[in-house]
């Protein structure tokens, strides 16, 4: 009697091994697939999931590996089938992690060009020294794109898209967009005068005046390029803090800020002093003296609303308790109400959450 299964056939591809190799194609992978089925699996089932430009190195960011993950943890598939381990992880740690805890879920791996089933054939050795392999071509690319980066960065080549105000022209050089830097120079006179990030956002919303993502999609229209993200019409506070925070207006090219850590892992901001800046690199829109300024009172000014620093010691928060929903009460300091202990649900949901009228207990009281 011939046994059937539920198999799942997953199958990888990225840009570049796409583009280099024609036998790792995901049409190649899903025939392979197909072919070792129909002669060791006769009249199984065979789903097929897929990634495609879809890295190796992480599995969080694989959708189609996740939906699989859970029909496998969930039994309702019994073999897990790849053409090698090179679609399954090219990440030599998690990749192992993840089999083991496959294997444990009792589901059975097969690597049909690594010849090996895996529990069946538990020659763990053997994986490991896959697996090892697998990801050497990924940190070594990933070593010589830094090293590139590095390298471009050192001889004052801007390696990302140009902020809002620029265009790189055909010369690769930084050209200044009139319309863009007057402005970027409105709101650095803006924030000169007292108008706070949220009011200049909202007075260029009101006008009118494109967002920077915007601007860069009606070049990219105009020169009819396709583009498929559509940008918000609205601007956004910190659009503006990045303007006013960013030395590229006064003529500075500072790269480097972030550093990645390890392959496909978060970016970390890197000190100051280790920057790479490069003064007077191309024509500024704000001089120095505006841009000192604005620097300056930006680390004077005042955080004090809700959402910033503290302005008074508020003993009490975390001990009262609001009557009805029974959620924290914590101390608010805003300009257009008293001062007051609010109920951390209406907090977070406004009126659509608690409506008690006690919500709001003046400190005053509280601290008869």
């Amino acid at each position: 009697m011939i046994e059937r299964f539920d198999l799942a056939g997953y199958c990888r591809i990225s840009v570049d091994e796409e583009l280099g190799r024609d036998n790792t194609s995901i049409e190649n992978q899903k025939v392979i697939i197909e072919d070792f089925v129909k002669h060791k699996f006769p009249g199984s089932t065979l789903t097929f999931y897929e990634d495609r430009d879809k890295s190796g190195y992480t599995f969080d960011q694989r959708p189609g590996y996740q939906v699989m993950r859970q029909e496998l943890m969930g039994h309702k598939k019994d073999i897990l089938i790849v053409k090698d381990f090179s679609r399954f992880s090219r990440r030599n740690s998690r990749g192992l992690v993840e089999l083991e805890d496959l294997r444990d879920a009792g589901v059975r791996i097969i690597s049909i060009g690594d010849n090996i089933d895996f529990p069946n054939d538990d020659d763990w050795l053997k994986i490991q020294f896959q697996f090892l392999i697998n990801e050497m071509p990924v940190t070594d690319a990933s070593k010589k794109v830094k090293s590139v980066i590095q390298r471009r960065q050192a001889d004052g080549k801007w390696i990302c898209a140009a902020p809002y105000g620029y265009i790189v022209n055909k010369h690769q050089e930084f050209e200044i967009v009139p319309t863009e830097a007057e402005i970027v120079r409105e709101i650095f006179r803006l924030y000169i005068d007292g108008w706070g990030y949220k009011k200049i956002a909202n007075y260029l919303t009101g006008r009118g005046i494109p967002t920077p993502r915007t601007a860069e999609q009606q070049r990219r229209e105009a020169e009819g390029q396709e583009v498929k993200r559509q940008a918000k019409l609205t601007w956004a506070i910190v659009t503006v803090q990045g303007i006013l925070d960013n030395d590229f207006y006064i003529g500075t090219l500072r790269q480097g800020k972030y550093t990645c850590r390890k392959i496909n892992g978060k970016d970390v901001k890197r000190d100051e002093l280790d920057h790479i800046a490069i003064e007077h690199h191309h024509q500024a829109i704000i001089d120095y003296r505006t841009f000192a300024t604005v620097r300056a009172l930006r680390e004077t000014r005042s955080t004090a609303h809700y959402r910033g620093q503290k302005k008074y010691d508020n003993v009490y928060s975390g001990f009262l308790f609001c009557g009805d929903c029974g959620s924290p009460m914590f101390a608010m300091s805003r300009q257009e109400i008293k001062d007051a202990y609010r109920c951390g649900e209406y907090h977070r949901r406004g009126l659509k959450g608690c409506t008690s009228h006690h919500i709001r207990v003046d400190k005053s009281w509280t601290s008869c």
